[in-house]
């Protein structure tokens, strides 16, 4: 959920502007909180009460909103969601309605400063950018799914099926998040396969 704010959000444990603004933020009271969140979307498929990641970039580059007002992203569909329990029953039209209530859910979360707003849910995810169930991450990052068997058993090494392909990103080891590893392995691997004249036949 992509969000403009008139105002950066104040928050009951720390209150007023400060630096938290500048990182990730979780809105989860407690561990218990969270340990719930978990056991409602192995349950129900959705979080009752889910677990909310806030980042508002527009405090690190100004340029993305007005002087005084802010842009912010939510996400809680990646943290707590389980897309088989939720869909359940007819494919298609329970899926729907469990992604807006999910909407609904993480709408309740905003304060009175949003000006405006855009909600994607993880079928919208899908639906726009080819994420698989909005899997940001591109498959489950577990250890039956990690190093060697990352994308898959066969291609762990960030070659391809195909001559010259290679591949990085979320879906390949170690995962997504903002670290940059998965590039710079590839990279690294390109650059052997260079020297070695193998760049452009199969590895």
């Amino acid at each position: 959920m992509n969000v403009a704010l008139c105002e950066l959000p104040s928050f009951t444990c720390l209150p007023g502007k400060g630096a938290h603004h500048t990182a990730g933020i979780i809105l989860a009271p407690t561990l218990r909180y969270m340990e719930q969140a978990y056991f409602d979307a192995r349950t129900f498929g959705w979080s009752k009460k889910p677990i909310v990641e806030l980042l508002i970039p527009s405090t690190l580059d100004d340029s993305l909103a007005p002087p005084g007002q802010h842009v912010a992203i939510f996400s809680a569909s990646t943290l707590h969601r389980n897309c088989r329990t939720a869909n359940r029953g007819c494919p298609q039209a329970n899926r729907c309605r469990s992604h807006d209530r999910h909407r609904q859910r993480v709408r309740a979360k905003l304060q009175a400063s949003v000006l405006g707003r855009q909600i994607m849910s993880p079928l919208d995810l899908e639906r726009t950018f080819g994420l698989i169930g909005g899997d940001i991450m591109h498959g489950t990052l577990q250890l039956d799914q990690m190093f060697s068997a990352r994308p898959m058993l066969g291609h762990g090494n960030y070659r391809g099926p195909l001559p010259g392909l290679y591949m990085c990103g979320a879906g390949t080891h170690p995962g997504g998040g903002v670290t940059g590893a998965p590039g710079h392995n590839a990279a690294r691997e390109i650059l052997a396969d260079f020297k070695r004249g193998r760049l452009n036949t199969a590895a």
